[in-house]
């Protein structure tokens, strides 16, 4: 009689619990139902929101509580709160970590291995940085610190017009604060939009009272243990709190100290199928560099749509599974008052940056027939490559922006042309959308130029 078969139990370690991390375990029980799968967050709960925060802090979320999901859905799996990895040793596939409530240290060996330690928000090195009611967004516990500052703060600078310092400003203003700004690049949200479409949005935010500043660089922070003013571009700004919104890091220490190697982006390099260089050793999130669609190059996209599109491939590469990412367009969405802004794969600087000539063209129409009460204008930017007329970039502003950067999204994947797009057949009802669909308008105008 033939003794049974053993079949080994693979483990699966995944070292963090946001985005990237949960979804990769999710991703590696869906591929292999046997696996021994073990999470590690140094947390004391295992998933939150960070993209929430700002809302929390003006009080479009109920509480900052709500963002931490305390139970999230995954079947059969080790989840380790409150623990840090402390090593890897990808010779003899081990992890090394600590409770960081007993303080008890444990070794767990791998089979495979995900690493998603996320990213940290940059301080930059300026004076007073440290002073009282200075802070970063990032964490639940920036969030509650925050929502507190709040409660006596009267003026509030924001350092950074990014996508988390603009949402901030709205919040901070929300909750009846002085707020300004301020901004070393030409433009807000400068990564997203051109310089006209953020006109626009610049607009917006002086509609609702928040001033900003572009094109000025915070020298000092002052205050006497707590921060009472901010100088920037030569001049002086009161304010009581101030709000760090410089972007974020990859967090690599950790993989860096494995002899992991890091990429010229300074976040993990990894290969098609989210492998590191080291064997069996995977990442995923906003400590890796992913390729960009267009240019082919290594960039960072910390988006949490990103992380869990990397997620899914790493978790079923770590079990076992051959798939492929494809890559980053970093299409991107916020809305500032109720106005929607989206965009996604090049702006034309960025494009001009990467050696590519392009040609655009900005139109403003009406989201509904004009006679269909409620109808707004709706501004739409089309890039293309000037020597084929392939779609690279696409901004909208307006009601449906992001469902329209979606579609282009998916337009530039699939290296549409504009010629292309003002043949597409879209759909058509005056309560949702006018007779002609705004982006057919805009590539219509594009491709007049290209002729």
């Amino acid at each position: 009689m033939r003794s049974p078969r053993v079949v080994k139990v693979k483990t699966i370690v995944v070292i963090g619990a946001e985005s990237a991390g949960l979804t990769s375990a999710a991703s590696a029980r869906l591929r292999d139902r046997d696996a021994r799968i073990v999470v590690m967050e140094r947390n004391p709960y295992p998933l939150y929101h960070p993209c929430g925060i700002p809302f929390a802090i003006g009080g479009r979320v109920r509480s900052i509580s709500d963002l931490v999901e305390q139970k999230p859905r995954l079947q059969n799996v080790e989840m380790k709160t409150s623990t840090e990895a402390r090593a890897i040793d990808i010779k003899d596939k081990e992890v090394e970590a600590i409770d960081l409530k007993t303080s008890k240290e444990e070794v767990i060996q791998y089979d495979s291995l995900v690493i998603a330690t996320g990213s940290l928000p940059i301080r930059p090195p300026i004076h007073g940085i440290d002073l009282e009611n200075v802070f970063t967004v990032h964490s639940i516990s920036d969030g509650e610190r925050i929502i507190a500052a709040v409660q006596t703060a009267k003026k509030a600078l924001i350092i950074g017009g990014g996508l988390i310092g603009i949402e901030t400003a709205e919040a901070l203003r929300e909750r009846g604060l002085e707020v300004t700004v301020v901004e070393m690049l030409p433009s807000v949200l400068a990564n997203m939009l051109d310089a006209d479409m953020s006109e626009i949005v610049l607009g917006k935010l002086r509609e609702i009272g928040i001033n900003v500043m572009c094109g000025r660089k915070v020298e000092e922070i002052v205050g006497d243990g707590r921060v009472s003013k901010v100088r920037a571009g030569g001049e002086e700004f009161p304010a009581d709190l101030v709000i760090v919104a410089a972007g974020f890091r990859p967090n690599v220490e950790l993989a860096r100290a494995a002899g992991i190697e890091i990429g010229i982006t300074r976040a993990i390099k990894v290969d098609e199928r989210l492998m590191t260089s080291a064997e069996d050793v995977y990442a995923a999130g906003d400590c890796v560099e992913a390729r960009h669609l267009i240019t082919g190059k290594p960039t960072l996209s910390q988006l949490a749509t990103t992380a869990i599109r990397m997620g899914r491939v790493a978790g079923a590469n770590a079990a076992g599974g051959n798939e492929n990412f494809p890559g980053v367009l970093n299409t991107a969405v916020t809305s500032i008052h109720g106005l929607e802004v989206a965009s996604t794969g090049l702006t034309s600087q960025a494009a001009d940056s990467a050696g590519i000539k392009p040609v655009s063209m900005r139109v403003r129409v009406l989201d509904k027939p004009r006679y269909y009460p409620g109808a707004q204008p709706i501004t739409i930017k089309l890039i293309a490559d000037s020597n084929d007329g392939r779609l690279i970039g696409g901004q909208v502003i307006g009601n449906d922006a992001g469902a329209r950067v979606n579609l282009l999204a998916f337009a530039i994947r699939s290296r549409t042309t504009v010629w292309e797009l003002s043949k597409m057949e879209y759909c058509y009802a005056p309560p949702v959308v006018d007779d002609i669909e705004p982006l057919i308008v805009a590539a219509d105008a594009l491709a007049r130029r290209l002729a």
